[in-house]
């Protein structure tokens, strides 16, 4: 696995290939690094859908909009499963 991250990370620029990063540190328990790459992700996407507002390609379009919504919603859950606390075993 820590092969597939360092081949994805030397050159990742689109959406798919930043989200694909994302996965692989959440996958490695590397959360930091995994909410960089979903926020780029998002960001790289929404560039993408903005710079796409006069063509037709509607699959593309739907497919980008899909992605920056998981990417968005990984991060949330990540900010989530970081910031939870559990009372009762910070209370023997």
């Amino acid at each position: 696995m820590d092969n597939d991250i360092k081949e994805l990370k030397k050159t990742p620029g689109s959406p798919e290939e930043w989200y694909d990063l994302g996965v692989l540190y959440r996958r490695n328990a590397r959360f930091g690094d995994a909410v960089n790459a979903f926020s780029m992700a998002a960001e790289t996407a929404g560039d993408e859908l903005a710079s796409s507002c006069g063509t037709d390609d509607m699959s593309r379009k739907n497919a980008l909009a899909a992605l920056r919504s998981k990417a968005l919603a990984s991060i949330e859950l990540l900010k989530d499963i970081n910031g939870f606390v559990n009372a009762d075993l910070m209370n023997p």
